[in-house]
């Protein structure tokens, strides 16, 4: 093999330095990337946030014209019943928190069939299976007079999620601080922190 062959072969890999410094790049590349990658998904998220606030508020109005009030944000035993043509929604001890209450008022089906009111109310919004999770407990049995169908044809008490995941939109409609003829609804947002909405903070909201 003569000297120039050597050379040729020599010219065609790399040295250790080169790779150093393509590896320096990569990793620069990287370092400048993943942020922006970061930042994206999470407007994309925040945006899904509003949208979704968007619907409640709009499926919670929807309710209100049907049965005169917003659903409470707990309907306990204690809680005062909600009733329309005389006919009363049975409570339950498990639908004790605002997000509880949003799924299984606006996302069951109230079939009404007392003599002094026959008619069926609801669902008021779809929600997508991978949006709730479940508590493991069913809401009350029907009376005589109303028949419940809830999420997916279930009694199952669920509560929903928020696009980051982690956390349950928090719902009031008892004593709201900031929509004080309707209701609040807030998402955690992006630190998963509940920061009761304050505009310092990351929360997303409805006011």
């Amino acid at each position: 093999m003569n000297d120039t062959h050597k050379k040729k072969i020599s010219l065609t890999g790399f040295t250790l330095l080169e790779l150093l410094v393509v590896i320096a790049i990569i990793m620069f590349l990287a370092g400048i990337t993943i942020p922006v990658v970061s930042s994206v998904q999470t407007s994309a998220k925040r945006g899904v946030t509003s949208a979704q606030i968007s619907q409640l508020e709009l499926a919670l109005k929807q309710f209100e014209s049907d049965f005169g009030v917003f659903p409470p944000d707990s309907y306990t035993t204690s809680d005062t019943v909600i009733s329309i043509g005389g006919v009363s929604i049975p409570r339950d001890d498990d639908l004790n928190t605002g997000s509880k209450c949003l799924i299984f008022f606006l996302g069951s089906k109230f079939t009404f069939s007392a003599t002094s009111f026959n008619d069926i109310y609801g669902p008021y919004i779809e929600f997508k299976r991978s949006q709730i999770t479940g508590t493991g407990v069913d809401f009350a049995d029907d009376t005589g007079s109303i028949t419940i169908t809830g999420v997916n044809g279930t009694r199952e008490v669920f509560q929903y999620k928020d696009p980051f995941g982690t956390r349950y939109y928090s719902y009031d409609s008892s004593s709201p601080s900031n929509n004080t003829a309707s209701f609040d609804i807030w998402s955690w947002g992006p630190d998963k922190k509940n920061d009761l909405g304050v505009a310092t903070s990351d929360d997303i909201t409805n006011w």
